[in-house]
């Protein structure tokens, strides 16, 4: 499973005529979203639906750049509190070599957070999360990266076995020599010498 993370956020701002936000009582964002297919790639296009009440108080609006901000013309107020809503595009890509074959990508949104600022505006912030099955690895790749991480441990009576063997065949080798050669055996710490065996 393929996951992929990444934040969203929006600023509104509201007419001046509703006064401040003093505070965010409730909000949601939800994703809706429709799959396109191409030849190279799987597209999730949808937009973020945000519903918000937002409650206000008498105030005077700073000066700030609009240009920041997503301006909220409409809202349904009762006493205190308004309510809109609004439609964030969504746009995520995603190669389609990288997901398996018959599956698709779901998007969720998890953690939305909200607050007013110094802007007598609000913000709304939220994290997006994108699951994918990535493709499956055929069998032969599996069992190639399977001996490639797997390497064999040999026990070490084990290697001392095939040791002591390794030299017994050598000596036993010496001492089946034909006549011609010396049977004589040597400390180990001493040069071998060859001699002529007495005739």
């Amino acid at each position: 499973m393929e996951v992929k993370v990444w934040d969203e956020k929006e600023q509104f701002l509201f007419p001046k005529s509703f006064g401040v936000p003093k505070a965010v009582k409730k909000v949601d964002v939800t994703p809706q979203f429709e799959h396109k297919v191409t030849e190279e790639s799987i597209q999730i296009v949808g937009i973020y639906h945000i519903t918000c009440h937002v409650e206000f108080e008498e105030g005077e609006h700073a000066h700030h750049a609009t240009s920041e901000f997503t301006q909220i013309e409409d809202l349904d107020v009762q006493g205190e509190v308004g309510y809109f809503e609004y439609a964030v595009p969504m746009s995520v890509e995603i190669a389609k070599d990288k997901v398996q074959p018959g599956c698709s990508p779901t998007l969720n949104v998890k953690h939305v957070n909200s607050n007013t600022t110094e802007h007598a505006s609000i913000e709304i912030a939220w994290l997006v999360r994108c699951e994918y099955e990535g493709p499956k690895e055929n069998k032969q790749e599996l069992v190639q990266k399977a001996e490639q991480n797997v390497k064999p441990k040999i026990p070490k009576e084990v290697e001392q076995v095939e040791s002591s063997i390794l030299v017994e065949s050598e000596l036993q080798f010496i001492l089946n020599l034909d006549d011609g050669m010396s049977k004589l055996t040597f400390p180990s710490n001493y040069i071998p010498v060859k001699q002529k065996a007495e005739q």
